[in-house]
């Protein structure tokens, strides 16, 4: 937990200075939870193909909490975010025979930078605001049975590698400042250890005007 904290005061400074040339630019801060889905993410058992039962939440969505996250708009339809996340996944996926593969409630953390833009043009709505995101991460899954490193028996070391994300998402706006944010989040890894997997989030939103945090 400890990594968890002082990742995301990294990220958040990061930020922070990244966006000092955007003054009077509005801040977005969230904090939520977050489903890790690592099924439907196209191999082999006891994983499965590219979005099968993706909205299978009973048998394979890991929902757990926290997720935070930071935005801070350069205009107004682009905005870039930072965001931390903390699980304990125990269901992996299934096999032919066996309709669960679970594991011992492995240790997830991931951390994300995204630039994302709105879409508003889809709805004709104040109070809806589409967007969509690329990006890159890096998320550390606990060693289990269907994700070990290391041959010797019994590891459960946090394995960690860089993602590739791209996301898609609503934020439904309450009043001028508060609001509710949905996304959906892929994040793909190149190295064999760290499987791809699907990261949602939902949480509260809160907005705030030429706030000088930094």
């Amino acid at each position: 937990m400890r990594r968890f904290f002082l990742s995301l005061c990294s990220m958040v400074f990061g930020l922070s200075a990244f966006a000092q040339s955007y003054g009077g630019s509005p801040w977005v801060f969230e904090a939520g939870i977050n489903a890790v889905n690592v099924y439907s993410v196209g191999e082999d058992a006891p994983q499965g193909p590219f979005f099968d039962e993706f909205f299978n939440v009973n048998d394979h969505w890991n929902i757990g909490l926290p997720t935070v996250k930071v935005a801070r708009y350069i205009n107004d339809d682009v905005f870039v975010s930072v965001r931390a996340s903390f699980n304990k996944l125990n269901k992996w996926g299934e096999f032919p025979n066996d309709p669960k593969a679970e594991v011992d409630k492995l240790t997830y953390l991931g951390f994300d930078a995204m630039i994302n833009t709105n879409i508003n043009n889809l709805f004709e709505s104040e109070k809806v605001e589409p967007f969509v995101g690329a990006g890159f991460g890096y998320t550390w899954i606990q060693e289990g049975e269907y994700n070990m490193l290391s041959p010797a028996n019994g590891t459960d070391d946090l394995v960690g590698a860089a993602t590739i994300n791209a996301s898609v998402g609503l934020k439904y706006w309450f009043s001028e400042t508060i609001g509710l944010s949905w996304e959906t989040t892929y994040k793909h890894s190149f190295e064999d250890y760290l499987t791809k997997h699907w990261q949602h989030s939902l949480g509260v939103i809160f907005k705030i005007e030429d706030c000088t945090c930094y």
